[in-house]
């Protein structure tokens, strides 16, 4: 369960210094529009929501898991 959160923990960071980054390529954060930084910014956002993903399938795989474990127990109870 540690594995996903923190996945989860460096997906989050890598989202937030990807729209920091974006937020300097523009005319508010920055001297004006920075074509180069927005597309790195958005090719940083990729794996880092592919980590949020990851991270979030193999928390509900491990409680399908349980899940599975306590349905096979209670089938075993009735017999």
């Amino acid at each position: 369960m540690i594995l996903w959160r923190i996945l989860q923990a460096v997906g989050v960071a890598g989202i937030l210094a990807c729209g920091h980054l974006a937020w300097q390529a523009s005319p508010w954060g920055g001297d004006g529009w920075n074509r180069a930084r927005l597309l790195y910014a958005g090719a940083g956002a990729i794996p880092a929501l592919a980590l949020i993903g990851i991270a979030a399938l193999g928390v509900a795989l491990r409680r399908q898991a349980a899940e599975i474990a306590e349905i096979k127990a209670l089938l075993r109870q009735g017999r």
